[in-house]
């Protein structure tokens, strides 16, 4: 009895320390909750860092010599936004703290209260948050800095969700910050940041002959088209001027020359960019032997009663005088084909092998090929081509290649018509007689050097005109002895006076909006956010700030795509698709037996073809052939569903796997931590 009552007091004061020992974690757990509320501390534990500032951001920040004001506006307020958006608005919010912190302090000359300058240490970047509520201060700033009020997608409220970027009298604003990774709002942040510290200080001249800036189509009953979205990208960063591929000359200042889809240029075109090339300039070609979205931009132009589509530009392009100079070989009739980087086209499993989605394995394969140190690529995840060409380069000594986006080995060039995507039957006919070629070839190529010229005979256009009688034949005595020399002197360049780089990218379907762009309009504003489809435009920027521009924006640029595609899955149907095709060429060659043998019957009767056809051995061919094809396309129907059921299979194994794992690794965990603790004290 006497024990009993000894050990009371030890059971009490266990309970009263559990209990003491809960409050006090419940007090600690406060305490955390209410210091990280109140302090921005963020752990990055994704593979590829997307949570913290890449190092081109940081170095942009480094540089800054004048403060930079970011002034956040956003309705924080419950009633307005929903938690989702709330969330969203703290993530922000953190991102622009990370910028703050990231930003150097520097001492500057700055004005006091009685107007004299005086040295001073300045953060070069400041952010201010601004809750932009109705008749506000704050909302009237917010509309000066050219931000609208948007709706919320989930509450149906007003709101204002935006950025704007200010140094001195330069101002950037992003109107509403759309759902999208922070990576992208980082590089939308640092080139921003970079446009309004250092302005537009370079050109970048477009030679096209297609309406890539927008307005006038063609059509005076169509709207005026907008303008492509790669060059409204390369607008926000450079001065940009469109002139036609018949141009004679390249205009002067200009850094960086981007040539699009010459299908109509000129031999003095292409003479231009011959001679802007030898003077040291920077080319960026996109030619295509089938620019798939040509019938597009003909669809807008007055057609004709039963001609083929009018307007619009050819669907093939090259620049063959100035390859042949270069050593490019390129075939403007035939288009890649690669099975193993075929894209899933219009419904699942139905693959085109010209239809191609390069992943990071069309960098390379060694990790010294270019493609996976350069950084205009070295970062990229995913692009798309459609019906693209291909080159294979034997340069002149002097100019180096690089091989940039490379097809893989299982590739072959085909005629345009199969390679049509949508083309019936196109893609299994590639299939049918596909001999892959056995070594990768180049979809984007930089040659860099000093470049020869492709015209060793001077300006064609002076050619040209002597080739007319001359228009002052009346001229007489010293005047037109000097007007006759000063047409036969020859001032074009016959080489390179200093180095050059030219980017060859062989689809001009690469660039194009459908294929690399979403246009979103924003609820309640007269807004388009553009969600990027792919990784296309941004090699484009890279390569424009690379040769023309500020090289940390591509660091940061790169960032923005990581994608994970769903390599086995494609790699399931791909194998399928092989199945498939075994039987459709087995089929097709029982089917020209049968053919043959019909013709064979009917050659020995060719009096009277309609007697033979109806003879008992011809239908009993024919018979055996229909019975055939059923089979056949029962066989189909039968491996589609295995393929289906295969994949679901596969895909229900690793969903299993990966939501039973961690739960069966915390309940070993508990499990183990229970039976050490129970040995423990019984230890004791």
């Amino acid at each position: 009895m006497s024990e009993s009552k000894a050990s009371s007091p030890a059971k009490l004061s266990r309970r009263a320390a559990a209990l003491i020992g809960l409050a006090v974690t419940f007090v600690i757990v406060l305490l955390v909750n209410f210091v990280a509320n109140r302090m921005s501390f963020r752990a990055d534990l994704t593979e590829y860092g997307v949570y913290t500032l890449s190092e081109g951001t940081s170095n942009i920040l480094s540089r800054l010599e004048t403060p930079v004001e970011l002034r956040y506006y956003v309705t924080d307020d419950s009633k307005v936004m929903s938690p989702s958006e709330r969330t969203r608005a703290r993530r922000v919010s953190d991102l622009l703290a990370e910028f703050a912190r990231n930003a150097p302090t520097k001492e500057i000359e700055v004005t006091d209260e009685k107007g004299e300058f005086v040295k001073k240490n300045v953060k070069m970047l400041t952010v201010k948050k601004l809750n932009p509520e109705p008749n506000t201060d704050a909302e009237d700033s917010a509309m000066i800095d050219g931000l609208q009020a948007g709706v919320s997608g989930e509450t149906n409220n007003e709101l204002y969700f935006g950025i704007a970027i200010q140094c001195l009298d330069a101002v950037e604003a992003i109107p509403f910050i759309p759902a999208k990774p922070e990576t992208m709002l980082e590089y939308d942040l640092a080139r921003a940041i970079s446009s309004v510290h250092g302005g537009k200080t370079k050109k970048i001249v477009v030679m096209s002959g297609m309406p890539l800036a927008g307005g006038f189509g063609g059509n005076f009953q169509a709207p005026p088209q907008q303008p492509w979205m790669f060059y409204e990208l390369l607008g926000k960063d450079y001065e940009v001027e469109v002139i036609p591929t018949t141009s004679t000359e390249i205009p002067e200042g200009t850094t960086t020359l981007i040539v699009v889809h010459p299908f109509d240029i000129t031999d003095e075109g292409q003479f231009a960019i011959d001679q802007y090339l030898l003077k040291g300039g920077n080319v960026i070609a996109f030619v295509d032997p089938n620019f798939f979205y040509a019938r597009a931009m003909a669809q807008g132009q007055p057609q004709i009663p039963g001609m083929p589509p009018q307007g619009g530009p050819g669907p093939s392009s090259d620049l063959d005088k100035l390859f042949k100079a270069w050593g490019v070989k390129y075939d403007m009739n035939r288009v890649l084909a690669d099975l193993d980087f075929g894209s899933e086209i219009i419904r699942r499993g139905n693959f085109s092998p010209t239809f191609l989605t390069l992943t990071r394995a069309s960098l390379g394969s060694d990790p010294k090929d270019p493609g996976l140190n350069d950084p205009m690529t070295s970062m990229l995840n995913q692009m798309n081509m459609l019906t693209p060409g291909a080159f294979e380069v034997s340069a002149p000594s002097g100019i180096q290649v690089d091989n940039l986006v490379l097809s893989s080995e299982n590739n072959e060039l085909v005629g345009s018509f199969d390679a049509d995507p949508t083309a019936e039957g196109g893609s299994d006919r590639i299939r049918e007689k596909f001999q892959a070629h056995g070594k990768r070839r180049a979809f984007v190529v930089r040659l860099s050097g000093e470049f020869p010229t492709a015209f060793p005979e001077g300006n064609p256009a002076k050619s040209a005109e002597e080739e007319t009688p001359a228009e002052e034949e009346k001229k007489e005595g010293e005047e037109a002895k000097k007007e006759e020399a000063k047409k036969e002197e020859d001032n074009s360049l016959k080489k390179a006076t200093a180095p050059g780089r030219v980017l060859l990218i062989a689809d001009t379907d690469f660039i194009y909006d459908a294929n690399v762009v979403r246009r979103n309009q924003i609820p309640g504003l007269n807004m388009v956010i553009p969600e990027m489809l792919n990784e296309n435009l941004t090699l484009v920027q890279n390569a424009a700030e690379q040769m023309s521009g500020d090289p940390d924006l591509i660091n940061v640029r790169s960032r923005i795509g990581v994608s994970r595609p769903f390599t086995k899955q494609n790699e399931w149907y791909r194998e399928a698709q092989q199945k498939y095709s075994a039987e459709v060429q087995e089929f097709s060659a029982k089917a020209k037996e049968a053919e043959a043998k019909l013709n064979e019957i009917i050659q020995q009767t060719p009096e009277n073809i309609d007697q033979a056809l109806l003879s008992p051995e011809v239908q009993a061919e024919l018979k055996k052939l229909q019975q055939e094809e059923v089979q056949f396309r029962k066989r189909e129907r039968e491996l589609q569903k295995e393929v289906t059921r295969e994949f679901r299979q596969k895909l229900a194994t690793y969903k299993f796997g990966n939501t039973l794992l961690m739960p069966v690794v915390v309940i070993v965990v508990g499990i183990l931590i229970a039976i050490f603790r129970r040995r423990t004290i019984a230890a004791r």
